[in-house]
């Protein structure tokens, strides 16, 4: 948001609020080979928002965002979880400005 904006970071007393946990962290099969094995995995996250803003209450809410990342099966997630974490927290946090501070 700092560099997308001229807003600053305040400590307390800001204008705009974020809130949120993780609500949702797995990993599940995609797809499977002809031996019945995942070809895929995915890492999917998801977090809860709750978003305040004192001066335009209105725009208010409280909404889930998610994402995914897929990953060969035979890679253990330990291999390519920087790099899935990385890309799942990029796309969150745009789709968190976006519903937040698009009119801005």
């Amino acid at each position: 948001m700092l560099n997308q904006t001229t807003l600053d970071l305040a400590s307390s007393n800001g204008d705009l609020l974020y809130e949120g946990e993780i609500v949702e962290y797995r990993i599940s099969p995609m797809s499977a080979t002809a031996n019945q094995t995942a070809a895929q995995n995915r890492l999917s996250m998801a977090v809860k928002v709750r978003f305040y803003n004192k001066t335009k209450e209105d725009a208010d809410f409280e909404q889930r965002f998610s994402f995914f990342y897929d990953y060969p099966a035979n890679s253990q997630l330990s291999s390519v979880k920087t790099e899935a974490l990385e890309t799942i927290f990029e796309r969150i946090t745009q789709d968190i400005f976006n519903a937040s501070l698009a009119d801005w």
